[in-house]
């Protein structure tokens, strides 16, 4: 994979960010009990670790569903933007009990699959009534946990419910919808690899750096904005500190993909 000069300076800069965080986190400890500042600093280390693998894939010369890991960075940002609209710690507790919730959701599937003859490697792995009691285990565990938050009302709505009101709707409608694609493997994003030949339909497996400059700039400035979201609500780092960052030249560019 061939870089250009302004491409291998680009993610040399991503690169110094990286390094300049994670010097930071491995000295910091969080002292709060504020659900919606623990969340924002988990969220932020799991989008510090997104970046690590964003880096190496790059490095590694390939830059083949890197939009995937961009549209994750999207979800953190609106999930991020919606908790801390929350002035209440409701929207941070609906998220830390979503993941039990949704686990027992899809362990509920599994159950009625099996009931069903419908989960054949599933049933080789374990009895229907080791899943049975795995359900009533985490049902139990969420109930206390649903107890000790006092949360037991709370609910993590759908995607684009977070995005509106945690005012990222023009977010969600092109950013989010655009690194989606990449995902679902639409017919569009496809496309991008076949092409006409001699009444034929020739594919290729180079990589297509026609929107590269994009996704680095895009990984810089979304990965920034968790730090300078850190930056505000805990004092870490400083503003100071982050100053040269926040003057990127990566930063004076449109980061909303262009639908064309």
């Amino acid at each position: 994979m061939k870089l250009s000069k302004k491409q291998e300076r680009w993610i040399k800069q991503l690169e110094e960010l990286w390094n300049f965080l994670d010097i930071r986190l491995k000295s910091y400890k969080l002292k709060t009990h504020d659900l919606r500042l623990i969340v924002l600093l988990h969220l932020t280390v799991a989008s510090h670790r997104l970046i690590r693998g964003f880096i190496a894939q790059l490095k590694g010369g390939s830059n083949d569903n890197l939009q995937s890991k961009l549209r994750t960075l999207t979800e953190a940002i609106i999930n991020i933007n919606y908790i801390l609209s929350d002035e209440t710690d409701n929207s941070a507790k609906a998220f830390i009990l979503d993941s039990k919730r949704s686990r027992i959701t899809a362990l509920g599937r599994l159950i009625k699959l099996l009931e069903q003859d419908r989960a054949p490697s599933m049933a080789r792995a374990n009895s229907i009534e080791s899943y049975k009691e795995l359900k009533l285990s985490l049902e139990q565990e969420l109930s206390e946990q649903e107890s000790r938050l006092g949360a037991n009302n709370v609910n993590w709505p759908r995607i684009v419910e977070r995005a509106v009101r945690g005012n990222c709707d023009e977010m969600y409608a092109t950013v989010f919808w655009y690194f989606s694609q990449d995902t679902h493997m639409t017919a569009d994003s496809l496309d991008r690899f076949a092409k006409e030949v001699d009444g034929g339909i020739a594919f290729t497996t180079e990589p297509d750096l026609s929107d590269l400059d994009q996704e680095i700039q895009t990984a810089f400035a979304y990965y920034l904005v968790f730090i300078n979201i850190c930056s505000q609500k805990l004092g870490f780092p400083t503003e100071e500190e982050l100053k040269e960052f926040n003057n990127s030249e990566m930063l004076s560019k449109a980061h909303i993909p262009q639908f064309d």
